[in-house]
């Protein structure tokens, strides 16, 4: 995580002092390859084949009118000192990052109540190795559903579970719902 945000910094540190140098002018990132001093001074800038602004560079030079062009040597790394400095903290327990430090999910989650105490996995989410919920979990779910349709709870109430039990649970509440109407017709006939 440390890595990423620093390259990120880093690139829009290099953004920033490029803007600020270029003054609203047409700028080529690149770096400076080589300087040679032989009677005039003669430089080597390469630049890479996705570099911004490059066809306004080639056509500045197949203008003979306008070949004068602007160096400005701005190195991004004077603004980025003591980066490499940053280092995370050993244990990062704090942060409650949950699997990122026990290979079955849940571990290191505590305090939350959905995590069984006895495995440390989160209740009514699959282990990695469980790939069907079993019978009589989904027969469960059905049951849970249907008394929730009986009691009178809306189908939103529904559970935050595996989603094979979730659509065993809203057969349950739909299917109290279609005996009551069942039964409703059995009463009118």
């Amino acid at each position: 995580m440390i890595d990423r945000l620093r390259k990120r910094v880093e690139d829009n540190v290099a953004m920033a002092v490029f803007t600020i140098a270029s003054q609203n002018r047409t700028t080529v990132a690149g770096s400076l390859g080589k300087v040679t001093i032989k009677g005039n001074v003669e430089a080597v800038i390469k630049f890479g084949i996705n570099a911004g602004n490059l066809p306004e560079l080639f056509a500045a030079a197949a203008d003979k009118d306008s070949r004068t062009v602007l160096v400005v040597v701005a190195d991004p790394a004077d603004h980025t000192h003591g980066m490499d400095e940053i280092k995370g903290e050993d244990d990062q327990r704090n942060m409650d990052l949950g699997h990122e430090y026990h290979d079955n999910d849940g571990g290191g989650m505590d305090g939350v109540s959905d995590v069984d105490p006895d495995t440390g996995e989160i209740k009514g989410l699959p282990s990695p190795g469980q790939v069907e919920p079993t019978i009589e979990e989904k027969q469960k779910a059905w049951d849970d559903g249907y008394q929730a349709a009986e009691d009178g709870k809306p189908k939103s109430d529904c559970p935050i579970i595996r989603s094979e039990l979730v659509i065993q649970w809203v057969n349950g509440w739909n299917c109290y719902h279609e005996d009551q109407k069942t039964e409703t017709d059995a009463e009118v006939a």
